[in-house]
């Protein structure tokens, strides 16, 4: 007969063999979690801050692209003053301007700069911690020295060239041929495309005499109508003193002014504004620092430049045929890992940052633009 046994009861006694995690061994997969966990996170930090920087530095270069694109064909049509520029005399000996008072460049200047004080080739520039608007007196044009004109005083900030440009562009609407002219408007085969109180200039069909005057009349009108003094700057009386056939020619006449300032957000920006008639300014990009430009000199009668000088330096503006300028654009916000300390060359000047700088991405372009009117 069996014997039966009962189950034994487990070993309890110290020393016996247990299942489960030792501490050792629980502290070696913490600290093995924790590495890893450090790794991800250390990945995670470096690719956002790669991110930030790759971000601020396309910032900084849309805006420089940005700048050159509003810039490049500004200047290039400096001087472009349509047929009359053909006729070998002197615009004031064939435009009878009508207008109140001078304009701030000269009609038959294709455009004048000023240089702020101590910016220009072989100075050392520090860029102001804070902005600042200085007085009109810290800018020079020319070898008079002439001031940065009032109307832009108390706009530009510090260190930041400043440049103003005249231009015709042609409306693209011919003259209505069968009624050209009725009292003091000039008819159009179809609607103008140009607002009220903008300034236009219109020609004889043959370019031998023209009138440059304010209209009055909206931009869906087909004609373009003298206005009288209830505008400003208004015309010295409301009626032609030509009569105008059925080949004259009518532009649009610009005079815009193009500088650094202040934006809406705090940041340097680059602004535009049309002087004539003297409008409100207007922000086109965000992020630029300074504007440099150097004028070039055609002294051998040969439409091309033997010389680039600062603003202050050029003897006649109307021997400028083209335009070199940089500009220093930079990222929103602070991505670099270091402060960005780099001293940078813009047309010979030696440009550094105030307090040894901050850690936005920098970039600086140079572009240079022939005047078309001028070649």
């Amino acid at each position: 007969m069996s014997k039966f046994r009962a189950p034994s009861a487990p070993d309890t006694r110290p020393g016996a063999s247990q299942s489960g995690l030792s501490l050792v061994e629980l502290l070696i997969a913490t600290a093995l979690g924790l590495i890893l966990t450090l790794g991800v996170i250390q990945i995670y930090l470096s690719g956002n801050e790669t991110y930030r920087q790759t971000q601020g530095l396309a910032h900084a270069q849309e805006s420089t692209r940005f700048v050159s694109a509003v810039l490049t064909p500004d200047f290039r049509s400096a001087g472009s003053f349509g047929c009359l520029a053909e006729m070998g005399r002197p615009l004031d000996q064939v435009v009878d301007n009508r207008l109140n008072g001078g304009l701030v460049v000269p009609l038959d200047q294709a455009l004048q700069g000023w240089e702020y004080t101590g910016t220009g080739p072989g100075d050392s520039v520090t860029l102001a911690n804070a902005m600042a608007t200085p007085g009109a007196g810290n800018w020079a044009s020319g070898t008079a020295g002439a001031n940065l004109p009032a109307d832009l005083a108390g706009s530009v900030i510090t260190n930041s060239d400043v440049i103003i440009v005249n231009a015709l562009t042609s409306l693209g609407v011919p003259v209505n041929s069968a009624n050209p002219q009725n009292g003091n408007s000039i008819n159009l085969a179809d609607n103008s495309g140009v607002e009220a109180e903008s300034v236009v200039l219109a020609t004889r069909g043959d370019c031998s005499e023209g009138e440059m005057f304010q209209k009055s009349n909206n931009a869906n009108s087909s004609s373009v109508t003298m206005a009288g003094g209830n505008v400003n700057p208004g015309n010295n009386g409301n009626n032609f003193n030509l009569n105008y056939d059925p080949q004259t020619r009518v532009y649009q006449f610009t005079s815009m002014a193009y500088y650094i300032g202040q934006g809406t957000n705090g940041e340097p920006a680059l602004f535009r504004r049309m002087m004539t008639p003297l409008q409100p300014p207007q922000e086109l990009v965000s992020g630029v620092e300074t504007l440099q430009i150097l004028y070039g000199e055609d002294t051998g009668g040969t439409s091309a430049a033997d010389d680039y000088v600062p603003a202050d330096e050029v003897v006649d503006w109307n021997t400028i045929v083209s335009v070199r300028f940089s500009v220093m654009t930079r990222s929103q916000d602070e991505v670099l890992e270091e402060e960005n300390n780099r001293n940078f060359d813009m047309l010979g000047s030696e440009v550094s940052q105030a307090n040894n700088g901050d850690r936005r991405v920098r970039l600086i372009s140079v572009s240079t633009t022939a005047l078309r009117g001028r070649m």
